[in-house]
């Protein structure tokens, strides 16, 4: 865990930290705005930490909700596991759900990037009822996006020797953060904060295990939850809006965004709003149009 900030991230990112206990871990988690059962859970992925969420936690509160946003096993504040067992997906969504039991949520708005997807989407397969609404931007339910399938290292990543190899003791996917986000991330205090768990703890933490864990077919670890996910989008009867950046090669708008517009019963009720020139860390780019959306989907939800 990391206890304190330097002065010039707790600048950035002024919130008081949260923590609870966990399988033996200590998780951290912010926890901001009046507090009510009903809250709006931000959900970050590889390689970043609840302070990608920075710009995004402030309106959310001032508008009257409350936003939970934790930190995975291996990631910013949070204890960094061992193993890369440690790391598996239904961890990492049975760890978030106790997050969400030790701050007594019942009910959420999931904000879903990246990783977010699976993990808020498959916390909706575990627990129906706390889901109240969806907030999806440049994210996915598991499967390899076409990006996955065809750029050879990522298939090299999975391999069992190469992959630990290549990428276990880089920072290969802080790095990528430089091409898919904005240039005021790449240094100062946002680029420090980015890589201060590493810095902290050494390794990859969670950032080897996060591209292993993405399905390439059938085999795959993750398969049957993205199967599973994909299954039950069709009785997800919740309220939905999607952001999503236009230059983002991961997941480019067409691909996945498309399909979550189809599967999800009120996914074609609003238009996607496509954010022009903002690539895959949409929060980084486009945070007023997120806080936005995340509002106007918990007062729809919590019938404010």
């Amino acid at each position: 865990m990391i206890p304190e900030l330097p002065g010039e991230i707790r600048e950035l990112y002024p919130f008081a930290p949260h923590w609870t206990r966990v399988g033996g871990y200590t998780l951290h988690y912010v926890d901001e705005g009046p507090q009510s059962p009903r809250v709006v859970v931000l959900l970050h992925g590889n390689p970043t930490w609840s302070f990608l969420y920075r710009k995004i936690i402030p309106p959310i509160a001032a508008a009257g909700f409350r936003v939970v946003a934790p930190d995975y096993l291996g990631c910013g504040r949070s204890d960094h596991g061992r193993h890369e067992a440690e790391y598996a997906i239904a961890h990492h969504i049975s760890r978030t759900m106790a997050i969400l039991d030790a701050a007594g949520v019942e009910q959420a708005v999931f904000f879903c990037q990246d990783w977010g997807g699976p993990i808020g989407l498959g916390i909706a397969l575990a627990r129906p009822s706390l889901l109240g609404g969806l907030v999806l931007a440049n994210t996915f339910w598991g499967e390899a996006s076409k990006f996955h399938r065809q750029i050879i290292p990522w298939r090299a990543i999975h391999a069992p020797i190469a992959g630990p190899l290549l990428f276990a003791r880089t920072r290969t996917f802080l790095n990528a953060l430089r091409l898919s986000g904005p240039p005021d991330i790449h240094s100062g205090a946002a680029w420090r904060a980015y890589n201060l768990p590493y810095e902290v703890h050494g390794g990859a933490g969670s950032t080897l295990a996060w591209p292993r864990a993405i399905s390439l077919g059938p085999g795959h670890p993750t398969q049957p939850l993205a199967d599973a996910i994909w299954a039950a989008m069709p009785s997800m009867r919740v309220p939905v809006r999607l952001v999503w950046g236009a230059a983002d090669v991961v997941f480019a708008p067409g691909e996945e965004e498309a399909r979550f517009r189809e599967r999800l019963p009120r996914g074609k009720e609003h238009p996607t709003q496509i954010i022009e020139g903002a690539r895959h860390f949409i929060q980084e780019y486009a945070p007023d149009q997120c806080s936005d959306a995340c509002v106007a989907v918990a007062r729809e939800a919590f019938k404010c």
